[in-house]
């Protein structure tokens, strides 16, 4: 199982995100969030989804940012890099390595 907690920022709605691998291209989410819309991107993308389908590495739109265009979250959510992120950690599609976003005032 692969476990990512992503802080989003200033709204302060924090995800916790446990991704289980059923088999190569089949992972199941289990997600806690206080965020209305990530919770309903999350009944949207269902109980299990197909790795390469969520990714948009299938050919068509990535199920994350279709799912999110039906919501009011912005493309800017790192919940959603964290979704991807930790899909792909559990597929083992990618090494599970921490990512940081910070904001340098120069």
């Amino acid at each position: 199982m692969t476990h990512v907690i992503v802080e989003p920022g200033v709204c302060g709605l924090t995800a916790d995100i446990k991704v289980e691998m059923v088999d190569r291209m089949t992972a199941k989410i289990d997600m806690q969030t206080d965020c209305k819309m990530i919770a309903k991107l999350v009944d949207y993308l269902g109980e299990t989804v197909n790795a390469f389908e969520l990714l948009g590495m299938s050919g068509n739109d990535p199920l994350l940012e279709t799912g999110r265009l039906g919501t009011r979250i912005h493309a800017a959510c790192p919940v959603i890099a964290g979704i991807s992120k930790a899909v792909e950690a559990a597929c083992q599609m990618a090494l599970p390595r921490n990512a940081t976003i910070t904001f340098v005032e120069d």
